[in-house]
């Protein structure tokens, strides 16, 4: 063989080389490429949803109307919870019930702010809860309350709660508007619901109410006349259709059949929501499972 015959020899098995080689790269380069698209769809996702720091009932100490009082200690502390969810559960938003807040103390506040900043998370809502543990969720204690007296007791602590969410960049309260404690003429409730409106709207801070029970025109009527918002947590798409378009912040939703997940998503995406769905769960006996129960179902619909 001659020097010629040599050199294309081996310039021939240099090329068959390089074009496996070659094939190899850019097989790699493409499943790299799907994988970080993949990857990339499911962060978006992901940043879609939050969760209620309520979903860890029994698990994290609560406060009922006495913020002066601590409770004992249980298996998770409000401080280490931001870490935790992102860690375990990839999630960087919270909506976070005031009860699970043990202070609001601004050194606590702070500290708090902080820890979520480690985490890179953020508050999507903060849950306004004002009574004792009697009437605890019943909403005794509200800005819709009948009488006069405990429902400017209501406006003024609702406010501060206001502050509260303006430090930790909360872009939405939620106060209870106490359904079983509705008077017949709304007008009062109305009014001061407008007044948590007004004190908040220059803070950055948004009202949204659920529905608790009351009839859906009470409750639209609560949101319009207020210039408040709603959290769409229903399961009709009459409900659906009807508070959509009210909605701003959060939507609570859970994997039940009574939230009515697949139909809620796609009317969510028709009616052009773009705030959070915030994952409501009972807790149970494995509320880290529940959630990521939830999760699961919210990837493959969203």
């Amino acid at each position: 063989m001659g020097s010629c015959d040599f050199q294309r020899g081996f310039s021939c098995i240099n090329r068959r080389d390089f074009l496996f080689g070659s094939a190899v790269a850019a097989a790699a380069f493409a499943t790299s490429h799907l994988a970080g698209a993949q990857e990339a769809a499911t962060r978006a996702k992901l940043d879609r949803i939050s969760l209620l720091t309520n979903d860890f009932d029994g698990l994290l100490p609560e406060v009922w109307g006495d913020w002066s009082k601590q409770p004992a200690p249980l298996e998770l502390d409000m401080m280490d919870l931001p870490e935790a969810v992102a860690d375990r559960l990839r999630l960087h938003h919270l909506e976070v019930c005031n009860i699970n807040l043990l202070s609001m103390e601004p050194s606590y506040i702070g500290e708090f702010k902080q820890r979520l900043h480690n985490a890179k998370s953020r508050v999507v809502d903060l849950i306004v809860e004002l009574d004792p543990p009697a009437t605890a969720y019943r909403g005794y204690i509200s800005v819709c309350s009948p009488d006069p007296a405990i429902r400017a007791h209501a406006i003024e602590l609702t406010k501060k709660w206001i502050d509260i969410a303006a430090v930790l960049g909360s872009p939405s309260i939620m106060p209870d508007q106490g359904v079983r404690y509705l008077p017949q003429d709304l007008t009062p409730c109305i009014e001061g619901l407008k007044a948590l409106v007004d004190y908040g709207k220059p803070k950055g801070v948004a009202v949204i109410l659920e529905p608790r029970g009351e009839r859906l025109d009470q409750l639209v009527e609560l949101i319009k006349g207020s210039e408040a918002y709603s959290n769409p947590q229903i399961g009709s798409v009459e409900g659906l259709r009807l508070l959509y378009p009210l909605a701003r912040t959060v939507q609570h939703i859970n994997d039940s059949p009574r939230s009515n997940l697949p139909t809620a998503i796609k009317l969510s995406k028709e009616l052009g929501f773009k705030g959070w769905f915030s994952i409501e769960t009972d807790g149970g006996p494995d509320a880290w499972a529940e959630i990521q129960n939830v999760i699961n179902a919210l990837l493959l619909y969203l």
